[in-house]
């Protein structure tokens, strides 16, 4: 597929609004700076002590955490210090004893060496190569999404080989906001989604991209939640006002059942990524709480949209919560299928302190 130098939104996006005192973002975002805009973008968290400044003395281990720093987002160098990867991962808890019970049950951090072992070998899938074919319902179909990649690709000027994280990603196919970008423009990603019947569909797509059936866990560390996948691309985690487990009082059913959820940022370490171009969250009513999870400062995100009009914060909240991680509203999409806030990486923000 040819694409022209100057790209343009389809007639059935006219819908998304731009604030025009930020049109020219879309330039400069594309733009090389002069300054590291953070040590962390491409390296892996448990390489990233040697930037920041030291807070201990010696190596903390399990038996001595740190504790005067405060504990915000259940990460290991909260709870043992800024050096802790320099010990061997076993030290933190040995192989055998790393159960998906055991990091439920004590809430392990969320780049806890137990935690990144257990996404890796039990719940992700490599991509597929290049050289294999997708398997589409449709494949005459050249842009599936509800008008997301579209825009988004028109503020990243129709970057080609990035990366996408989409969550919701339902079948691979129907709605996909990434399908696009993937088979013409050479993307990556990741695509999660807890629904059984329709990850399984999506494991026979051929995406190019990491899969994981599980859900993201709306606290800042594993744990497993009971799902309802009765209404397909409306699935969502079972919320309880009484705190009681409605499948441990039923039993797993066809549609209700358990899934095993992990915060976002526990994947994004187990597949050595924190340098995302694009965020898709669509999770019909958690994405206010799923947000709140993320260590913000540890990774760097240029693009997102968020479906807000199912979640009971509402699209205020999450927007304050997002240009309080230094993120821009860019504007919204309102389309069938889709109620959608963007946001742009406050890139400028960096420059600011580089000035300063």
């Amino acid at each position: 597929m040819r694409f022209a130098h100057e790209f343009r939104l389809p007639t059935r996006v006219s819908l998304f609004v731009f604030p025009i005192g930020l049109m020219s973002l879309i330039y400069i975002l594309s733009r090389p700076t002069r300054m590291d805009p953070d040590p962390l973008l491409n390296n892996h968290i448990k390489r990233d002590h040697h930037n920041e400044p030291e807070q201990v003395s010696a190596l903390a281990t399990p038996q001595s955490p740190i504790e005067s720093l405060p504990v915000k987002f259940n990460l290991m160098e909260e709870t043992y210090g800024n050096n802790w990867a320099e010990a061997p991962a076993d030290l933190y808890l040995p192989p055998n004893e790393c159960t998906i019970e055991y990091a439920n049950a004590n809430k392990l951090q969320q780049d806890h060496p137990c935690v990144v072992r257990l996404i890796r070998r039990n719940y992700l899938f490599k991509p597929a190569p290049r050289s294999v074919q997708y398997r589409l319902a449709h494949p005459d179909a050249i842009d599936p999404s509800d008008g997301q990649s579209q825009a988004i690709l028109e503020i990243l000027q129709n970057k080609t080989n990035g990366f996408f994280i989409e969550v919701g990603g339902y079948d691979g196919e129907f709605l996909s906001n990434t399908l696009f970008m993937e088979r013409y423009l050479q993307w990556s990603g990741l695509l999660i989604e807890a629904d059984k019947t329709a990850f399984n569909q999506l494991r026979t797509r051929n995406r190019k991209a990491y899969t994981s059936p599980v859900c993201l866990s709306t606290k800042p560390y594993p744990m497993q939640v009971v799902y309802n996948a009765t209404v397909g691309t409306l699935s969502s985690i079972l919320e309880k006002s009484d705190g009681k487990d409605e499948a441990a009082t039923n039993g797993d059913t066809n549609s209700i059942y358990k899934v095993q959820c992990f915060p976002l940022y526990s994947l994004l370490v187990a597949i050595d990524r924190t340098n995302i171009d694009y965020f898709g969250l669509d999770v019909e009513g958690s994405e206010y709480k799923i947000l709140k999870t993320m260590p913000w400062s540890k990774v760097y995100v240029k693009t997102m949209t968020v479906e807000w009009n199912h979640t009971p914060e509402g699209e205020a909240a999450i927007t304050r919560l997002m240009e309080s991680n230094k993120f821009i509203k860019f504007g919204l999409i309102s389309m069938p299928y889709t109620r959608e806030v963007v946001y742009v990486r406050d890139f400028l923000d960096q420059y600011r302190q580089y000035k300063n």
